[in-house]
């Protein structure tokens, strides 16, 4: 499913820029492979000659309204740009529908279970009203229920610029923009993301990954735990603990007792100046690991950590369900294109250089750091998406410790707020992980900067519930057990505090 990114055309010779219209379409699926199934629609839309796909938003899964006695949905909207009028491009939705194994008329239930839905919701600002005919079916623009589905407002929201909100815009949206920013009004007046975590909770509405398999992962309701299972013999925290296979099981069997939402397995040491295995050798470490976790019957989602993209591609075959590399796809140009088809989870995190050059001067010197990590994610994110990742896949890490020195790692923490403010629709919204455990700066921060890495658990909890106050997701850690106490106090501050933190 290759999907433009927003800051790029790919337009074919029958789509001219003055003819082009800007629409969004909302996407819902309830039967089967659920993400699977809104994959394939937005794959068979960009595959037409006058349609191209421009964003996607996040993936929400909603209780079922109207019709209650079926699945639950998982919800999504797309903007597209194509030539085609509004009768033209219901037709070839309903096409799409009907392709996929969409039923129509006869005992259809309105409203009821259905593989794939696609709805236009605005075409740019216009009004269309054009009743059934023998010919054609009913199509009113905007769609008239808009306005009353929680699950079509979120989504639509995420791909509205947050600038078009601010009391010192001085253009008025226009065009589709301005019916993005009324549904963006709607959204935030609803609670925004206060109001999802709280929908979150009682089951009506959340954000899900989809993790492989048909499968999602649900990360909105609160703030998420991975645990490190690191089976390397030179990690710089717990090197060599758990190079067997038996001591990593019962390590990971440790981790799910004491709260893990989703197990990080990696063979790779990237501590600074570590040195870099083959695909191989990486391999011959995590592939028995792998294996053991899902023979043993551990249920909750494995990562695995690596920036390969073979090591990837086998992992996935294995049973893991998210790819976290920790360079973003810059260390291995097929990495992209792997999770594209793999059809997972992807933490990109930010990193300059690799391993043995990351700490250079050059590579831990910016001018803004929350400013220049996010347009660098940005940048990222865009080339995922062309390779094929849907954006509702994608998990952004800052990259602690990752080419940043001590003072670089303290301030993305410190204003993860305003690193998430430099990052643009349709990617601001998306889930941060934060990989602070263990690591040297907190050791410097405590003074005891030569300590062993375990010695910093308490100042990991610490930096993790300051993270997760300020808008962390996903917190990767070391000792689950304290992570998960420090996130459960976050969150229970949060869900009190009186506005968002």
């Amino acid at each position: 499913s290759k999907v433009s990114a927003p800051s790029s055309s790919s337009f074919g010779p029958a789509m001219a820029a003055d003819s082009l219209k800007r629409v969004a379409i909302a996407l819902g699926s309830n039967l089967g492979d659920r993400p699977g199934n809104l994959r394939e629609a937005l794959r068979r839309l960009g595959a037409l000659p006058h349609v191209s796909v421009q964003a996607t938003s996040r993936l929400y899964e909603s209780s079922p309204m109207y019709v209650t006695d079926q699945p639950a949905f998982l919800n999504a909207a797309a903007e597209i740009r194509t030539t085609l009028p509004p009768l033209d491009l219901l037709r070839v939705l309903k096409d799409v529908e009907r392709d996929m194994g969409r039923g129509f008329g006869g005992d259809q239930i309105r409203w009821g279970p259905r593989p794939i839905d696609l709805d236009i919701v605005f075409y740019e600002d216009e009004t269309v009203m054009h009743a059934e005919t023998d010919t054609t079916r009913e199509l009113v623009v905007p769609h008239p229920r808009w306005q009353e589905r929680d699950f079509v407002k979120g989504p639509l929201s995420d791909l509205t610029g947050s600038w078009a909100l601010t009391a010192s815009a001085v253009v008025s949206p226009t065009g589709l923009d301005r019916n993005l920013v009324a549904s963006k009004r709607l959204w935030m007046e609803q609670g925004g993301e206060r109001g999802l975590r709280m929908a979150s909770k009682d089951g009506t509405l959340g954000c899900v990954l989809p993790i492989g398999g048909g499968a999602t992962w649900q990360w909105s309701q609160r703030t998420s735990v991975m645990g490190i299972l690191n089976v390397t013999p030179d990690s710089f925290s717990d090197g060599g603990s758990f190079r067997h296979v038996d001591d990593a099981i019962k390590q990971a069997m440790r981790m799910v007792r004491d709260g893990a939402d989703v197990l990080d397995v990696g063979g790779q040491s990237t501590r600074p100046g570590a040195e870099l295995l083959s695909p191989a050798e990486e391999w011959e470490r995590v592939g028995p690991v792998l294996d053991a976790i899902r023979q043993e019957g551990i249920q909750i989602p494995v990562s695995i950590d690596t920036f390969h993209a073979e090591v990837a591609a086998k992992a996935v075959a294995r049973g893991a369900n998210i790819v976290n590399d920790v360079s973003g796809g810059t260390l291995d140009p097929k990495m992209h294109a792997t999770v594209a088809d793999a059809g997972v989870s992807y933490v990109l995190m930010h990193m300059r250089g690799t391993p043995q050059t990351m700490q250079s001067a050059s590579n831990v010197a910016y001018d803004d750091v929350c400013r220049d990590v996010a347009q660098s994610l940005q940048a990222l994110c865009d080339q995922a998406v062309r390779a094929g990742i849907e954006s509702w896949r994608i998990i952004l890490d800052p990259g602690i410790g990752f080419a940043k020195t001590s003072e670089g790692s303290t301030e993305l923490v410190a204003n993860l707020p305003d690193f998430r403010s430099h990052i643009s629709e349709p990617y601001k919204a998306l889930p941060v992980l934060l990989g602070a455990s263990r690591k040297k700066f907190l050791g410097q921060m405590i003074g005891r900067p030569e300590e062993e890495a375990a010695g910093r658990d308490w100042a990991s909890c610490a930096i993790n519930a300051i993270g997760a106050l300020h808008g962390a997701n996903i917190i990767r850690t070391h000792n689950v057990r304290a992570t998960k106490d420090a996130t459960l106090v976050a969150d229970a501050v949060i869900d009190r505090a009186r506005g968002w933190l």
